[in-house]
């Protein structure tokens, strides 16, 4: 089990717990990790998803984009648990339960 942790923004200490996958956006009929009120994110902005013992993160095709250490996400990157990623202007890190 896996936990997605909002570290800063409009939800900050906000929590989604997912097993495998999770869909980052501010529509919560398509992202299981609703930040409706950061109005830089995207309806669809990013997903995450276990890939063995790592993390994958992807960009999909958001507006603002994704970043993982101040560099924006193109195509899939590989993801440190732990480690924050911005959607928007709200800070993320995934971390197990």
């Amino acid at each position: 089990m896996y936990l997605l942790e909002v570290l800063s923004g409009p939800l900050d200490g906000k929590t989604w717990s997912f097993e495998s996958e999770i869909t980052i956006g501010r529509d919560d009929t398509v992202a299981e990790a609703c930040i409706a009120l950061d109005r830089y994110v995207s309806r669809k902005h990013a997903h995450v998803r276990v890939s063995g013992e790592t993390l994958q993160l992807t960009d999909l095709d958001s507006r603002n984009g994704t970043k993982v250490n101040g560099e924006t996400v193109s195509g899939d990157a590989s993801l440190a648990l732990g480690t924050p990623f911005m959607v928007g202007r709200t800070v993320l890190r995934v971390t197990r339960v």
